[in-house]
């Protein structure tokens, strides 16, 4: 049984047991797609001098208290381009530095084309990110005499 959501853990009976004071064996990081959440943010506290540590879901428990308290809440089908002060309603092509993540590229393709996360996954399993863009290198730095003159100390 491969489990790759967090409902899928709760369907199985295995969210209880991870979320026990027991070592789990699946580890939570950011961008893992164990959950719909558009926004996947993972915090964690570690301390060695305790040997404990804190992982917390913070956009699953975000989306609940979104729904206790919708009119708190905007959910903007648009980018604000914060450099432009405008809103972007067009997602943009990659062109990161390295792959795009997996659990990005789902979330770019179910809002381009309304289907759900669950969709996206089952029709685009076989299928592989964009890949990272190249850019040509940027150009040598000048010398330090290049711009015509020289100091010459006496």
């Amino acid at each position: 049984m491969e489990i790759k959501s967090i409902s899928q853990l709760q369907e199985h009976g295995l969210l209880a047991a991870l979320l026990s004071n027991d070592i789990p064996g699946l580890e939570w990081v950011h961008g893992d797609d164990l959950c719909d959440c558009t926004f996947q943010r993972i915090g964690e506290w570690s301390n060695p001098y305790i040997a404990q540590t804190l992982r917390v879901r913070f956009c699953c428990i975000w989306e609940e208290l979104f729904k206790q308290y919708p009119q708190f809440v905007q959910r903007i089908p648009a980018y604000y381009d914060g450099n432009g002060n405008r809103f972007v309603t067009e997602p943009w092509k990659w062109n990161g530095d390295y792959d795009m993540p997996r659990a990005l590229w789902h979330r770019q393709l179910a809002s381009q084309t309304g289907k759900t996360l669950a969709e996206i996954r089952q029709e685009y399993a076989d299928q592989e990110p964009p890949k990272a863009v190249r850019r040509p290198p940027c150009p040598k730095s000048r010398s330090k005499t290049s711009s015509g003159f020289m100091v010459r100390l006496l």
